[in-house]
């Protein structure tokens, strides 16, 4: 059950917030947008900390099986599926499965061009609009190894997905039937429920979500009996580059010791850059540790998206910038457009320096550094 949240007033008073519903003007439309525009709301990098950086796409995707609801990616090109229901009827609860389902199985078939196509044509960004779209909040991916890890994660089916909702109850048996109708998908399935309140006097809402299943990994061979799916550019292998940032990332985070216990640690992934969460959630701030090769430099940021929340965190910090820097132990650079707090270092040789211990040493100070001076600052401005 669900303790019913409140909120402190000026003077100091709490105020309870009361729980709405769909028959009072809250619907799936309402529910889907703040989810779509507030994507901290769901527990992303709890369910699966591979995807603890998030960022939004479009909604309302078409598909050979449908409009997808909310469609998500991660800077490593990860996908995330999310349908969203007001739990009215048991039918609507049976359908759901099979639905989210469906739309995992035709994106599955696809090719970056075709998410590319229909990003496009829901957001109405020309060019690579997934790729545009992540670069506003993760300026520093990198767009080919963007394009290789979506493309990944479409041949394989390698997603996330997730049902969400006010009143989601749990259908053992339906989903034992989407676990036996899932193919040749590899898949992390969530259900969560998302309770929404509303202040009696203010036009002020809260999401609360509250996971209610979900699974480890799931894959399963192809069932023969169904089509199978046909597609020359299916992994028949990792590709060389990929087995190098996966085997660096898996030592360095092996070895990696951080003063803070609390810090949460990013799962190591093939591909040039992981992400810290920070403080409120990884989607709002981030430490990203990353190579470049096209300035042969290694680099860590701490970043805050382009959200109101993520603008009044960073200039809050701005005003205690000169202590900030007094108590780190190297010199950052401040990037007010970009919102970031970034060190850099030229690393000689050959590249990827995935075997070089400079590198390893590097981001461990670093990350070590920016975790101890900005983590509890953001505790304390968030008053936790």
């Amino acid at each position: 059950m669900y303790s019913t949240p409140f909120i402190f007033n000026e003077e100091g008073q709490a105020e309870h917030l009361e729980r709405i519903s769909f028959e009072r003007g809250f619907t799936e439309s309402w529910l889907q947008q703040r989810l779509f525009e507030n994507p901290q709301s769901l527990p992303f990098g709890e369910i699966d900390p591979a995807y603890q950086t998030i960022c939004p796409l479009c909604m309302e995707m078409n598909t050979g099986a449908g409009p997808i609801d909310i469609v998500y990616v991660t800077p490593q090109g990860r996908l995330v599926i999310v349908e969203t229901k007001l739990w009215r009827n048991p039918e609507a609860r049976r359908k759901v499965i099979g639905q989210i389902l469906d739309y995992a199985k035709e994106l599955a078939q696809w090719s970056f061009a075709d998410l590319q196509r229909e990003v496009s044509r829901r957001t109405g960004i020309k060019g690579n609009a997934p790729y545009k779209l992540v670069t506003e909040r993760f300026p520093d991916v990198d767009e080919a190894h963007f394009v290789d890890g979506v493309s990944h994660s479409l041949s394989r089916g390698d997603f996330m997905l997730i049902i969400t909702g006010d009143g989601i109850k749990r259908d053992a048996n339906a989903i034992v039937q989407f676990l036996q109708e899932a193919g040749n998908l590899r898949f992390v399935l969530a259900m969560v429920e998302t309770a929404v309140y509303k202040h009696h006097h203010k036009d002020l809402y809260l999401i609360q979500p509250r996971t209610l299943l979900q699974t480890q990994v799931i894959e399963r061979p192809l069932d023969y009996t169904e089509r199978p799916i046909v597609d020359d550019n299916v992994e028949k292998g990792i590709e060389p580059w990929r087995q190098q940032y996966f085997d660096f990332w898996t030592r360095f985070l092996d070895s990696l010791v951080l003063d803070e216990p609390e810090q949460p640690m990013p799962k190591p992934v093939s591909i040039g850059n992981i992400a810290f969460s920070l403080p409120p959630s990884g989607s709002i701030a981030w430490i990203t540790t990353y190579f470049d090769k096209s300035v042969k430099s290694v680099g860590c940021f701490v970043r805050f998206a382009n959200t109101s929340q993520g603008r009044d965190l960073y200039e809050a910090l701005l005003d205690e910038k000169v202590d900030i820097e007094k108590e780190l132990p190297f010199a950052v650079v401040w990037d007010d457009n970009k919102r970031t707090i970034h060190r850099a270092q030229t690393i000689e040789g050959n590249w990827p320096p995935t075997q070089n211990d400079t590198t390893a040493l590097f981001f461990q100070e670093t990350v070590n550094g920016l975790v101890n001076t900005y983590r509890p600052r953001l505790e304390r401005l968030l008053g936790n």
